[in-house]
């Protein structure tokens, strides 16, 4: 071949040699330095001028007896090429990835510096590690993960901790091999549900949770879990779901445990207020035919106020004692003086819904009852023409969020100021400022009462 063209090709192969990112380096049938790459020079840190032409085991001695060596020597007595990974000569603490190949007569050799992504390979494994003892030794708990794929029923288990047996009755390499395994072990009127929150989640790749009930694999017996299942989108663009199922049997046998003494105690509170009527029924039958018009207003009042406090007690036990809906206190405190279509028109109610604590339930049913009670004595309820608008908002100040609710009466008598503050006016304006530490605002307007009532929601 014309040396020229020879030269042109040398000049090419050493471009391509110099660009290739790795480090290169080759030798001669002498096991001396025949080429050495920019790269190859600069992790060795010496110049190539002092390397070319001098035999690899003088450059580095303390590569007698190595892995290193010892692959050179079968690559140059076999001429069959291989690639392995090995602690790097020379420099302590580094790893390479080494590539050896027959070349020009000698070999070649092409290597990188793998030492940072070994150091996270094994620290990787070291935390997968971790988190697989973690997993297969929490109580009453179950982790795995599960491939995404377009189609739900192509899905694979990657991975499920060895608390599936302990769990479900299974142990967790049937369950690898066989996912149906633990579906067959939910109880019939969940698989549907649960089938479609899956497939929903495969398909918009979003998360899902979901509490159901299944038999235990060994023993039979019928168990509350929750599953929740997450997905995790990978660096190359794809999903792995993440899975975590938990017995939540114990905490389901608290709630309900929890639901019958709420229950329990609903009942005794209103035998208890059935009690208290009767007693006072009893108490004030007793007096017979010489009670004055002052004692029979007595305990009516006091009659009406216990029913008024039964009613709202009756809100709140539909709820458990969790709270109550506004609009609920406000229809149960109008039922009676809304029966028929023209006394609804007589009692307009306006405002947002929202839901209040049971003190705050309670003290607004004994306040509007005290308000509809001096409505029907004095004021516009006491003909056929007056009206009451209930109203309220939840403005926001720097204390918080607040309700204030406005009572207000038209179209009745002409009303004055009472010349003493009777019982329920303390009840309004002392009682329900001191249990809900609000601000009641009582004014008696000669074109009908007017109560505000502004109060903390929080």
């Amino acid at each position: 071949m014309d040396r020229s063209v020879q030269a042109r090709i040398g000049a090419r192969l050493s471009e391509l040699l110099e660009g290739i990112g790795d480090a290169f380096y080759s030798l001669d049938r002498e096991w001396r330095f025949s080429y050495i790459n920019r790269a190859a020079e600069v992790y060795f840190g010496t110049g190539r001028g002092e390397m070319l032409g001098r035999m690899i085991w003088d450059v580095f001695p303390s590569s007698v007896g190595t892995e290193l060596r010892r692959r050179y020597e079968e690559v140059a007595a076999t001429g069959i090429a291989t690639s392995f990974e090995t602690d790097a000569v020379g420099v302590p603490g580094r790893f390479l990835e080494v590539h050896v190949f027959p070349y020009n007569g000698g070999l070649g050799i092409s290597f990188r510096d793998w030492t940072e992504r070994r150091r996270a390979e094994i620290e990787l494994r070291e935390s997968q590690a971790r988190l697989t003892s973690l997993a297969d030794n929490v109580p009453a708990c179950m982790v795995y993960q599960i491939d995404d794929a377009a189609d739900y029923r192509d899905r694979k288990l990657l991975y499920i901790s060895k608390t599936c047996e302990r769990l479900n009755g299974i142990p967790a390499e049937e369950v690898q091999a066989n996912l149906s395994l633990l579906y067959e072990l939910v109880l019939p009127q969940y698989r549907d549900r649960m089938l479609a929150k899956e497939v929903e989640a495969v398909r918009e790749h979003k998360a899902f949770d979901m509490e159901f009930e299944m038999r235990h694999g060994r023993t039979g017996e019928v168990r509350w879990h929750r599953l929740v299942v997450t997905p995790r989108q990978l660096a190359n663009g794809s999903y792995v779901w993440d899975g975590l199922q938990i017995d939540i049997t114990d905490h389901k046998r608290a709630e309900e445990h929890l639901r019958l003494l709420v229950n329990e105690l609903n009942h005794r509170v209103k035998n208890t207020l059935a009690t208290v009527q009767s007693l006072a029924a009893q108490s004030f039958s007793r007096l017979g035919s010489h009670v004055d018009d002052d004692l029979r207003a007595a305990r009516n009042a006091f009659e009406a106020r216990l029913f008024a406090l039964a009613r709202g007690h009756d809100v709140l036990t539909r709820e458990n004692w969790e709270g109550a809906n506004l609009s609920d206190v406000l229809a149960e405190a109008c039922a009676a003086h809304r029966a028929n279509a023209t006394e609804c028109m007589r009692i307009a109610i306006e405002g947002p819904d929202l839901r209040v604590s049971p003190p705050m339930a309670l003290s607004l049913s004994m306040t509007l009852h005290e308000l509809f009670t001096n409505a029907h004595k004095y004021g516009a309820l006491s003909n056929s023409s007056g009206q009451i608008r209930i109203s309220w908002s939840t403005p926001t100040a720097s204390s918080g969020q607040r309700l204030i609710m406005r009572w207000e009466e038209r179209g009745g008598p002409p009303v004055k100021p009472p010349a003493r503050k009777g019982f329920g006016s303390r009840l309004i304006q002392d009682g329900l400022a001191r249990e809900l530490n609000g601000v009641v605002h009582l004014h008696y307007e000669p074109t009908g009462v007017v109560c505000t009532m502004d109060v903390p929601l929080s």
